[in-house]
């Protein structure tokens, strides 16, 4: 057997069994990088806003934390507005419990924003599953047969780049669906090579931790300081004073990194005497992250270390900052995002090369890929337009809000695969559904915005050039309008037969 055909199995099986994963992680991970424009959207109160308009400050948003949280905490942590994000968010995490909160703040009021699960709900989804540290492992594997199904499918495909200038949607089932699997794998490869291997690397430390809980005596917190160039007071187990002011701190920072601004400000174990205030510096114009810190006492706003990470640190947060795409504006996240998309249609264009390639021998599992390809295929897409229309439609004072939404999400999509588990004998005409409800949600979505968001439709975001939370709507009217064409659009394998037959039966 040649490397070639050996390679071959590799790439259909390594690539078929985790293709319904790798989908969900590309799907999710394409919208977690315009995930805080997401947040803005399904939050009315930022429709209007800017970064400049919020009324609060650091000092404000810790009193808010005493008079409201009364629990002993472990840490809590803040940040303030930005051009992508123009409020101020505050999270905390309760001492011995390890339960967290999160609140954001409305820039006009000062108040609380109804809780909503926001941009960052895909991003969690893309990186763990929403299932702790088992998802991360299972993400991490999924990467691995991700790289392992590229490099295989670079040696099997001799002609790679003249593939890529071939595309012949009117050929046959399978010709068709491999020209478009070859041309959306070698449009993406260089992007999805790197972002496989750094999304991979970014949680290296996780994936293997024995050796740094050898080295350092099963301590990880004095690994990932020494690593970060950090600083750790340990608790002095004595009642706490009453602390400093946060803004005076961040005033002292900007004069040190001469006008650097702030990022995360970050208040360790605020109820003992040895509390220290961290404030991370911002650049969001870095692929990787400043990692530039300065710690204070708590309580007497002395500076207690200046952080300058190692080389080796640095390089490391230039791979996390590539995969994360926080950098170079607007431009970098569309380019990403498209890439993203990219790598979702390759996905789906070699399931599809797999099934008509088997279809005529009538092979096993066929039933079981074609439920699983509409499962996820269809079922993820039409779970994020449900959670942005339970988004719009939920009370705000609706008690456990984004728990409600997190529920619709998961039951649309448990919908859809038990439509695909109980339609699979009837697979062309359930995508035609499917195609038709996705068509239906992403096409009324914009209009429901404009009944419920008065300043964030699209006609009142274009008004006011806010290109980016009007991109939002055009992008679901795009989406919906190829939906809606592809429901309408006569399959070409029912025409072939419908032409067939005509021919048969002509005299």
């Amino acid at each position: 057997m040649s490397l070639r055909q050996s390679m071959a199995g590799l790439h259909t099986w390594g690539g078929l069994l985790p293709s319904w994963l790798l989908f969900v992680i590309l799907f999710a991970g394409t919208l977690a990088c315009f995930d805080k424009e997401l947040e803005r959207w399904m939050r009315p109160a930022l429709h209007a806003t800017t970064a400049t308009s919020s009324s609060l400050d650091a000092d404000h948003v810790k009193q808010w934390l005493e008079a409201n949280v009364k629990e002993p905490l472990h840490a809590y942590w803040l940040h303030g507005p930005t051009e992508r994000e123009p409020y101020w968010r505050l999270g905390w995490e309760k001492d011995g419990s390890g339960e967290r909160g999160r609140v954001l703040f409305d820039p006009a009021s000062g108040e609380p924003m109804p809780e909503t699960l926001g941009g960052e709900f895909f991003f969690t989804l893309h990186y763990n599953l929403h299932a702790g540290q088992v998802g991360m492992y299972i993400v991490g594997l999924a990467g691995m047969f991700m790289l392992v199904a590229l490099v295989s499918g670079i040696i099997v495909h001799r002609r790679i780049f003249k593939d890529f200038f071939t595309l012949r949607p009117q050929a046959n089932g399978q010709r068709a669906w491999l020209d478009a699997h070859n041309l959306f794998g070698v449009i993406g490869l260089p992007f999805h090579l790197i972002l496989a291997y750094t999304g991979v690397a970014v949680f290296v430390a996780s994936y293997m931790p024995a050796g740094a809980l050898v080295a350092y005596d099963g301590n990880p917190l004095a690994f990932y300081e020494e690593v970060q160039g950090g600083y750790h007071r340990n608790e002095l187990d004595q009642p706490a004073g009453t602390m400093g002011s946060i803004d005076g701190m961040i005033r002292d920072a900007r004069q040190r990194w001469e006008g650097g601004e702030p990022g995360w400000i970050i208040v360790e174990h605020p109820f003992d005497a040895s509390a220290v205030v961290s404030i991370r510096q911002l650049d969001p114009s870095r692929i990787g992250s400043p990692q530039d810190a300065l710690h204070y006492d708590a309580f007497t706003g002395e500076l207690l270390h200046q952080q300058q990470a190692p080389a080796a640190y640095e390089a490391y947060t230039w791979l996390v900052g590539l995969h994360m795409a926080q950098f170079g504006g607007q431009i970098v996240r569309v380019l990403y995002g498209l890439l993203g998309l990219a790598g979702c249609a390759m996905l789906v264009a070699g399931s599809a090369v797999w099934l008509r390639k088997r279809e005529a021998r009538q092979s096993s599992g066929l039933q079981v890929v074609r439920a699983l390809n509409s499962a996820v295929f269809f079922g993820l897409p039409i779970a994020s337009l449900t959670l942005l229309w339970a988004n719009r439609l939920l009370p705000d004072d609706l008690p456990a809000r984004a728990a409600t939404e997190a529920w619709c999400f998961a039951l649309s999509w448990l919908a859809v695969a038990a439509l695909a588990v109980l339609g699979y004998q009837r697979s062309t005409q359930l995508q035609r559904h499917l195609f038709t409800l996705l068509a239906v949600l992403a096409l009324g979505l914009p209009i429901l915005n404009g009944l419920t968001a008065p300043q964030g439709h699209l006609f009142a975001s274009l008004g006011r050039g806010d290109l980016t939370l009007a991109g939002i709507d055009l992008v679901v009217l795009v989406a919906g309008a190829l939906c809606a064409w592809r429901a309408c659009t006569r399959p070409a394998t029912q025409h072939l037969r419908s032409t067939r037959h005509a021919q048969e039966v002509a005299p």
